[in-house]
């Protein structure tokens, strides 16, 4: 295998795990299991991470209903 495309491969994992880590905690997930996520998938976990709902705004939303009635 190649060493530049192995090296490449490994630096978008990580980049992918830190955004995801970082993404996931600005939607008060666990960090933690996205940043091994981003680690384990790449990309492709940074993309599940963006995907997830905002719990910040699920936990305003169901105040809002509930004093609406």
């Amino acid at each position: 295998m190649d060493v530049k495309l192995l090296v490449m491969v490994l630096i978008s994992h990580l980049i992918s795990a830190g955004l995801a880590k970082t993404v996931a905690a600005q939607k008060a997930r666990n960090s933690n299991r996205w940043l091994l996520a981003g680690l384990l998938f790449g990309p492709l976990g940074l993309i599940a991470a963006v995907g997830l709902p905002d719990r910040h705004q699920i936990v305003y939303l169901r105040y809002l209903a509930e004093h609406q009635g």
